[in-house]
C-alpha cells in the first residue's frame, strides 16, 4: 500500500524527494540517488508536491537506460551527452572531442554529414529521435506485444524513409507535408490498405500522446488518410473477404490427415466457436462439470462458460484424464517465449500449413492472406447455430449464440438489444446447451476418411 513517505526523506528540517538510481546507472549519473528539495516540513504538503519530481526522475532513469541500451552506438552516445546536460552532471568527455573522434578533426573545409548533424542535434537537445518516447507511450496505452510490434515497425518505417529522403528524422521536423508524402509513397508500398491504415493509426495516436505530453507542438497526422483502394478490374475474381468454411471444406479439414493435437483442436473450435488462443489457454480445471470455462480473451465478454458438445465429451475426458488441475488441455504446445504473449502461435502456423496441404484456401486475385483461416471455424459455428435457429431450433435465441461466441452488445444499436440481452444478462445454461447441441459436424465425404 502506498505511503505518504514513499520517495521522501527528511533533510535539513524539511522534506525532499529521493529516487534511488539503479546500480547499473550509478556511473552514468555519478550519484546513488536523485533528490530535489520541497521546501516544506509538512508531510501532507510534501506528499502532494512530490509526484511531479518523482515522474521527472523516473523519466531520466528510463532515458538513461535507453541511451545505454541503444543498438546504434552513435545515437546512444548522443543521448548520453544530452542527459548529462539535462541532469547538470559533467560528461566524461567534452562533446567536441567526441565529435572529432567520431567524424574527424574540425576544420572549415570538412563537410558535415547527415549522421554528424543528427549526432549534434540529439546531443545538444535541439532535436528528438522519433522513437525516443515510444516505450513510454506503449506502456501508457498498455499495448500487448503484437500492438507494440506494429507500433515499432510503423515508426521504424517512417524513420528509414526520412533518412532515405535525406530529411531530418526528428519529432520536431515532421510536418503535414512530410507526413502526406510518407503516406502516399511509403506506407502503402508492399502492404495492403488495412495494414497501412493500421500503421497510420499507430503513428497518429503516438503523435496525439506526444502533443498531450508537451513533446510535440502539433499532430501532422490528424485527418490524414491512406488512399482509397482502387476499383476492382472487370475481369477480377469476386472477393467477399473473410468467411466461414463450407461444409465440404470443414469435412476435408476435420477428417483429413491431421495428426497430434490438430484433430482435437479443430473439433473443439468447430463445436464451441472459441478463438484459438482461448482453446490453447484452457486448463484441466476449466473443463469440469460439462462446461468449458473461458476466463479472459479478446473482449470483456470473452469470459464465459460453454457447454461441452456431446461429440467433444470423449476428447475432453481423454485430455483431462490423469492430469493436474493446472495442466493445459492442449499440452503439446511448447513454452511461451518472452517475445510472445499467447500459446497459440505454433498451433496457428501448424494449422495453416495443414490447411494449405489439404487444399482449403481462397486467395482471389493473388491476395496475400486467405479468406479462410482458423477463425473460419468460429464463423462456421455461428452460421450453423443461426441456421438451426432459423429452421425452428427450440430452446435458444440469437442472443444465446452471442453469449456462446462471446461477442459484446455491438454498441446497443440493434432493436431490443438492451431489453433482450442487456437487462436479463446471458441466457440460462439450458439455452446454451440447446444452441451448442444444435450444431452438427458434417459427415465424412468419400475422400475424407483416409488418414496418411
Amino acid at each position: 500500500m502506498a505511503s505518504k513517505r514513499d520517495y521522501l526523506e527528511w533533510h535539513g528540517q524539511q522534506w525532499r524527494v529521493r529516487v534511488k538510481v539503479p546500480v547499473g546507472l550509478v556511473r552514468f549519473f555519478g550519484k546513488t540517488k536523485l533528490v530535489h528539495p520541497l521546501h516544506t516540513s509538512d508531510i501532507g504538503d510534501a506528499d502532494r508536491k512530490k509526484h511531479t519530481y518523482v515522474k521527472a526522475f523516473k523519466d531520466q532513469i528510463a532515458d538513461a537506460k535507453k541511451a545505454l541500451a541503444s543498438s546504434d552506438p552513435v545515437t546512444g552516445e548522443a543521448l548520453q551527452h544530452r542527459l548529462h546536460t539535462l541532469n547538470g552532471t559533467p560528461s566524461p568527455v567534452p562533446l567536441y572531442q567526441r565529435q572529432e573522434a567520431l567524424f574527424g578533426p574540425l576544420h572549415a573545409d570538412r563537410e558535415v554529414t547527415d549522421e554528424e548533424m543528427e549526432f549534434l542535434e540529439v546531443a545538444t537537445g535541439a532535436s528528438t529521435a522519433l522513437d525516443h518516447h515510444l516505450e513510454t507511450f506503449a506502456d501508457h496505452q498498455k499495448y500487448a506485444l503484437k500492438s507494440r510490434g506494429d507500433l515499432k515497425r510503423a515508426i521504424r518505417l517512417l524513420t528509414e524513409w526520412l533518412k532515405a529522403k535525406h530529411e531530418p528524422a526528428f519529432l520536431e521536423d515532421v510536418d503535414r507535408k512530410l507526413a502526406g508524402r510518407f503516406i502516399d509513397t511509403a506506407l502503402t508500398n508492399g502492404r495492403g490498405h488495412k495494414k497501412a491504415s493500421a500503421y497510420l493509426g499507430f503513428i497518429r495516436e503516438y503523435w496525439k500522446w506526444l502533443v498531450k505530453r508537451g513533446h510535440a507542438d502539433d499532430n501532422p497526422w490528424l485527418n490524414q488518410q491512406v488512399a482509397a483502394e482502387g476499383r476492382r478490374a472487370r475481369d477480377a475474381e469476386p472477393d467477399t473477404g473473410k468467411r466461414p468454411y463450407t461444409d465440404d471444406e470443414l469435412a476435408k479439414l476435420i477428417y483429413g490427415p491431421a495428426t497430434d493435437y490438430l484433430p482435437d483442436l479443430m473439433r473443439i473450435a468447430a463445436l464451441t466457436g472459441m478463438r484459438i488462443e482461448e482453446i490453447c489457454q484452457l486448463r484441466v480445471r476449466d473443463c469440469a462439470g460439462g462446461v468449458l470455462s473461458v476466463h479472459s480473451g479478446k473482449t470483456e465478454n470473452a469470459e464465459r462458460k460453454i457447454p461441452v458438445h456431446p461429440d467433444l465429451a470423449a476428447i475432453i475426458e481423454a485430455r483431462t484424464k490423469g492430469k493436474a488441475a493446472m495442466d493445459y488441455l492442449i499440452h503439446e504446445l511448447p513454452p511461451v517465449p518472452k517475445s510472445r504473449e499467447g500459446r497459440s502461435d505454433p498451433a496457428v502456423k501448424r494449422f495453416t500449413r495443414y490447411r494449405r496441404d489439404v487444399g482449403v484456401d481462397e486467395r482471389p486475385n493473388g491476395k496475400a492472406r486467405s479468406n479462410v483461416d482458423f477463425h473460419s471455424f468460429r464463423r462456421w459455428f455461428a452460421r450453423k447455430a443461426q441456421e438451426a435457429w432459423a429452421a425452428g431450433g427450440a430452446g435458444f435465441t440469437p442472443y444465446t449464440i452471442a453469449d456462446i461466441i462471446g461477442h459484446d452488445d455491438e454498441g446497443g444499436k440493434r432493436p431490443l438489444q438492451l431489453t433482450m440481452r442487456g437487462y436479463p444478462g446471458p441466457g440460462p445454461d439450458a439455452e446454451k446447451r440447446a444452441c451448442v447441441e444444435a450444431v452438427k459436424l458434417p459427415p465424412p465425404r468419400p475422400s475424407d476418411d483416409t488418414k496418411l
